[in-house]
């Protein structure tokens, strides 16, 4: 997993560098945390939003060696145009074809396994909502405005706050919001191609090569509620300083994903109960000192104006 790095340069430029990096990455792709199929799986994901395409073609290589289907990392490159939009898609997908172009024995059809979504009941989904969106008087004329398979999956992965954007692009701007609807929520994020669980994993690791923190929070959340665990959102976070920095993901993407398996009723899968309380206190402290030089840096840049 670690065959595309730069071992080669590396060692030109400092011996001692070159074993400290290569040790430290090895380790890191190779602990037990996650699974090799979702591993592989993040890493094409993370490559493909960051633009690294030599290495994302290594790992897609790597990635079937170790029997992973090919339309599940297909799967992985389309679901970021979410969040790339088309062109870093396309880059990818060339990319994907060229490495499957050399393995035609790999490929597998991917159009069979695509969900139209026509056995989808809204009955049926509506016993998987939180209580507190069934219960909401706007929701009975936005079902009926919009097309409800949207609005159920979002209601699904986000509860209590899908609702919410629903209502906001319903006032801002009712025409957009069909065709998102329709697109990501009706279309991209059910697709049935990876179970929840993977997606939503993926695209959190997506979102913390990018250094999108806010977006990053969110997913963590989707992702405890479709079958991950906190540990494993805890060894991607560890995989994502290795291979694209530390920047700002540690400690912040620790702190969130403390505060959200709190929340979530599931920090004791992090910690043994009787270090709870100590890092509970440890990254409040942290989470308020950021908070903290952030109104600083704010009032600041008000002062310029």
């Amino acid at each position: 997993m670690v065959n595309d790095l730069p071992t080669d340069i590396f060692g030109r430029l400092d011996p001692h560098f070159a074993e400290l990096s290569s040790t430290h990455l090895s380790r890191l792709l190779s602990r037990p945390g996650l699974d090799a199929r979702t591993r592989f799986l993040i890493l094409t994901g993370q490559y493909t939003v960051t633009g690294k395409l030599e290495q994302l073609e290594g790992t897609i290589g790597a990635a079937l060696d170790d029997g992973v289907r090919s339309s599940d990392i297909l799967e992985v490159i389309l679901q970021c145009y979410v969040y790339t939009g088309p062109w870093v898609v396309a880059a990818a997908g060339e990319v994907y074809l060229r490495v499957l172009e050399r393995r035609p024995d790999a490929a597998d059809a991917l159009s069979a396994r695509v969900d139209d979504g026509a056995t989808r009941s809204l009955d049926e989904e509506r016993a998987s909502w939180d209580v507190t969106d069934r219960e909401d008087p706007r929701l009975p004329a936005l079902l009926e405005k919009y097309s409800w398979q949207g609005i159920s999956t979002g209601l699904r992965l986000r509860p209590r706050h899908h609702i919410n954007l629903v209502a906001t692009l319903d006032a801002l701007d009712p025409d957009y919001l069909q065709t998102w609807l329709d697109a990501i929520y009706g279309g991209m994020y059910v697709r049935g191609v990876l179970d929840d669980r993977t997606r939503i994993i993926c695209v959190v690791g997506n979102t913390l090569a990018a250094g999108e923190q806010h977006q990053s929070r969110r997913h963590m959340r989707s992702a405890l509620r479709s079958g991950a665990t906190p540990r494993e959102l805890l060894e991607l976070i560890f995989q994502t300083t290795g291979l694209f920095g530390h920047t700002h993901l540690m400690p912040a993407a620790i702190d969130d994903l403390v505060r959200i398996a709190d929340e979530e009723s599931r920090l004791e899968e992090l910690l043994a109960p009787d270090r709870i309380d100590e890092v509970r206190r440890i990254v409040a402290a942290r989470v308020a000192s950021r908070q903290s030089v952030a109104e600083i840096d704010l009032k600041t840049l008000e002062g310029k104006e």
